[in-house]
């Protein structure tokens, strides 16, 4: 049971400037979603890990109540605050963090760019879906174990991680200041127990 548990229900690809159309209805309770550069729609059996220019991993679980106009409001998928949250960087440059600059620097930014207009090489969305019989509760965990599997995945079968996801690799700089002094003080505990 578990490893079917484990497996996404659907797998669902779309051009990533649709999704606004389709983040509402099919991932209300969340799912582990990535960000893929290719000539053609990926198709609903392939996953994120299987394509080279996949270049983000994420997930997002639940939803919030979205206040419009100060009078009303509706109910709105975590992912698609997620989704727009990571559009306004690969649209206008503007605002990217380090995995939106590390994709940027490489395919550049644009609606043009996300589109495939003048590359022929559009960004697709991909949503994994969970279960209908997992646990409201235990979603987050399944959006977070499938996250981690498919950058266990594409590291394993491409030798690198994905361009947006490099803090899997660490982050620590050797030669930083406070690598070299914890360094010194493990080798002066161990001189203090040898002695």
């Amino acid at each position: 049971m578990l490893t079917t548990t484990l497996q996404p229900y659907k797998i669902y690809w779309m051009p990533f400037l649709d999704y606004y159309k389709h983040c509402d209805k099919l991932a209300m309770s969340g799912a582990c979603y990535s960000f893929v550069f290719n000539d053609t729609m990926p198709t609903d059996y392939q996953q994120p890990y299987e394509f080279e220019q996949c270049v983000y991993v994420g997930k997002s679980s639940n939803n919030y109540y979205d206040v419009q106009n100060k009078t009303k409001g509706k109910v709105r998928s975590m992912v698609h605050k997620r989704m727009t949250n990571h559009h306004q960087p690969f649209a206008t440059g503007q605002n990217a963090e380090s995995s939106h600059k590390s994709i940027i620097d490489v395919y550049g930014y644009g609606e043009d760019i996300i589109s495939g207009k003048n590359t022929n090489l559009p960004m697709w969305l991909c949503l994994l879906i969970p279960r209908p019989d997992v646990p409201v509760e235990a979603i987050p965990r399944w959006c977070l174990t499938q996250e981690q599997m498919q950058l266990f995945q594409y590291e394993n079968r491409w030798g690198h991680c994905t361009l947006g996801n490099m803090d899997t690799k660490g982050r620590k700089n050797k030669d930083s200041m406070s690598s070299l002094r914890m360094e010194s003080i493990r080798e002066q505990s161990l001189e203090g127990f040898m002695l």
